[in-house]
């Protein structure tokens, strides 16, 4: 559920949290070796799927709702969300060691982000057309988000203008934007998936360390926001402190919950 409407909001990656909770690589295995991997990883991303699907279709109205009624308080949450899994993503990124590429690829992953966000956010102006060609770079846009964590697809399509009519168009179950959407979405995943998974076996610890620079870049960016900045009043301050350690107190009991049920799968 966190998955999928994380992958709605914008500023936060889909990937980035698949990462987190632990069922980024089981996906990418999938995804390279689909029979070994489905035997492997079935109950896990049954689950999952389900879970991502009700939350990305059945909340994509609700968010959009939300977002109107309070955008910053809703993202203070999710920016929460992800920094409580910083720490086991730091864990995580370390299990083969910390060389000097490691933080070189840290620091130059961070300002890259950090710098396309800027760049989307204040220089750029494009506008994406609401049609199903439209539709379609909005699909390989959010399939780069869940192929590259720390990606966020719906801060790009909101700064493109097509965010709220794709989120819409979601909710209401439109064949007109899901499927254009979807297909475009699963064939980037399909035909990227193999290479993340070359990129990780042969240098594990260079791309968590640069997937952890995208998760920084992109938080920091979200902290940011002009609507977050421009509302910073004492009291409104304190709320979003509240927010955001909720948030990480979730994200982070979400990642130890997520490490309790793998090795629970492991022991069966």
């Amino acid at each position: 559920l966190i998955v999928g409407i994380g992958a709605i909001l914008p500023g936060v990656s889909g990937g980035t949290l698949c990462y987190a909770f632990g069922v980024y690589t089981p996906l990418l295995e999938v995804l390279s070796s689909p029979i070994k991997g489905i035997k492997k990883h079935w109950q896990l991303l049954l689950c999952v799927g389900i879970g991502g699907a009700l939350g990305f279709v059945g909340f994509s109205g609700i968010t959009a709702a939300l977002l109107a009624w309070n955008e910053p308080v809703v993202l203070c949450v999710f920016i929460g969300l992800i920094l409580g899994t910083v720490p086991e993503l730091w864990r995580e990124s370390g299990e083969q060691g910390r060389g000097k590429g490691s933080f070189i690829a840290l620091g130059v992953s961070f300002v890259c982000i950090a710098v396309l966000f800027y760049l989307v956010g204040s220089v750029w102006t494009v506008t994406i057309p609401q049609s199903i060609f439209g539709f379609v770079i909005c699909g390989v846009i959010w399939g780069l988000s869940f192929i590259v964590p720390g990606f966020s697809s719906s801060t790009l399509l909101l700064f493109f203008g097509i965010y709220e009519a794709m989120s819409l168009g979601i909710s209401r179950l439109e064949l007109s934007v899901i499927l254009p959407l979807g297909g475009a979405l699963l064939v980037t995943v399909l035909l990227l998936a193999r290479l993340m998974r070359f990129v990780f076996d042969r240098f594990h610890s260079v791309a968590s360390h640069a997937i952890l620079g995208f998760v920084l870049a992109t938080t920091l960016m979200m902290l940011l926001k002009d609507c977050i900045l421009s509302t910073l009043t004492l009291t409104n301050a304190l709320v979003y402190l509240l927010c955001l350690l909720c948030g990480a107190g979730a994200g982070f009991g979400f990642t130890r919950l997520s490490d309790v049920l793998r090795e629970r799968a492991a022991r069966t």
